[in-house]
C-alpha cells in the first residue's frame, strides 16, 4: 500500500508540472500585486478598500487561480493565456469561443468602469483583473499553441524532466532571488521619475502582451527542447523576470488609478 501511494503521489506531481498553467506561481502575483499597490493614488485606494471589503489586493492576487476548479467559474479557465504559434499575431491567431487573457482584462476593464453595476459585481472584475495584468506579463503565457504555452516542451532542470511552463511559471524566480515577496516589492520597485513611470504605463494592454510574445519567442529560441536547462539561463534571465514584473505592478496601478 505505501508504495502505491508513492508512486500515485510522484505522478501527481509530474502531472502538476506538465499541466502548469498558473502565471508567475502565488509568489510571482504577489510581487506584482505588491507593486501595484505601492503606486495607488488615494481615491483609487478608497474605491478599492470598498469593493474588496477591507482587505488588499495582494489578499486576492491569485484568486482567479483558487477558484478553477469550481463549477460556476468554469468559464474562466481560458482567460490566463493567449496562445500565438509562430509566425501568427494574437490577430491572426485561432481564437478560443471561451476568451483569453485579452478578451478578459477588456470585459474586466469594462465592468469595473460601470458604477451602475453592483459593488459585488464591481468586485469580482477587480479580483479577475489584478491577476490578469500579471498573467499577460508572463511569457510562457504567450507561449505557443502547439505545445500549450510550453507545458509540452519538454526541458531538464538541474537533472530532472520538466517542462518549459513550469520553468517560468516557478522554478526560475526561486532561482533568481530567494527572496519572500515582500522583499522582492521592496528591492526591485526602484525609485522611477514620472515621466519614466509614464512611458511604462503607456499603451493598452493589447500592446503590453505584443512585448510578452516577443519575449515567449526569444525563449523559445534559447532554450532548445530536451535538454539542459543551463547554469547561465538564471543569471541571462533574471533581468526580464524583473522587468515583466515592475511593468505588469506600474501598469495594473495606472489602469486602476484612471479607473476609480
Amino acid at each position: 500500500m505505501k508504495k502505491i501511494l508513492i508512486v500515485l503521489f510522484c505522478g501527481l506531481i509530474m502531472f502538476g508540472h506538465s499541466v502548469s498553467s498558473f502565471g508567475w506561481g502565488s509568489k510571482g502575483h504577489n510581487i506584482i500585486v505588491g507593486i501595484a499597490e505601492a503606486h495607488l493614488n488615494k481615491h483609487a485606494k478608497k474605491e478599492i478598500r470598498k469593493l474588496l471589503d477591507g482587505r488588499t489586493m495582494v489578499y486576492y492576487s491569485t484568486w482567479l487561480d483558487e477558484i478553477r476548479s469550481n463549477p460556476a467559474f468554469a468559464y474562466t479557465r481560458t482567460w490566463h493565456y493567449a496562445n500565438v504559434d509562430e509566425g501568427k499575431t494574437y490577430e491572426t491567431m485561432s481564437k478560443d469561443p471561451n476568451g483569453d487573457v485579452i478578451t478578459a482584462t477588456l470585459l474586466s476593464i469594462k465592468q469595473l468602469k460601470d458604477k451602475s453595476l453592483p459593488d459585488s459585481v464591481r468586485s469580482m472584475y477587480l479580483k479577475f483583473l489584478i491577476h490578469l495584468i500579471g498573467d499577460m506579463h508572463c511569457p510562457m503565457h504567450a507561449g505557443r499553441a502547439t505545445d500549450r504555452g510550453g507545458n509540452d516542451y519538454p526541458v531538464v532542470w538541474k537533472k530532472e524532466k520538466t517542462n518549459l511552463h513550469y520553468v517560468w511559471d516557478d522554478l526560475l524566480i526561486d532561482a533568481s532571488k530567494r527572496w519572500n515577496p515582500i522583499e522582492w516589492t521592496t528591492y526591485i520597485d526602484v525609485v522611477m521619475n514620472k515621466k519614466q513611470q509614464k512611458a511604462i504605463e503607456a499603451g493598452e494592454p493589447i500592446d503590453w502582451f505584443r512585448e510578452t510574445v516577443a519575449h515567449a519567442k526569444e525563449i523559445y529560441d534559447n532554450t532548445p527542447e530536451n535538454q539542459d536547462v543551463p547554469s547561465s539561463y538564471v543569471r541571462v534571465y533574471t533581468p526580464l523576470i524583473e522587468e515583466q514584473f515592475l511593468k505588469a505592478g506600474y501598469r495594473l496601478a495606472g489602469l486602476l488609478n484612471a479607473i476609480l
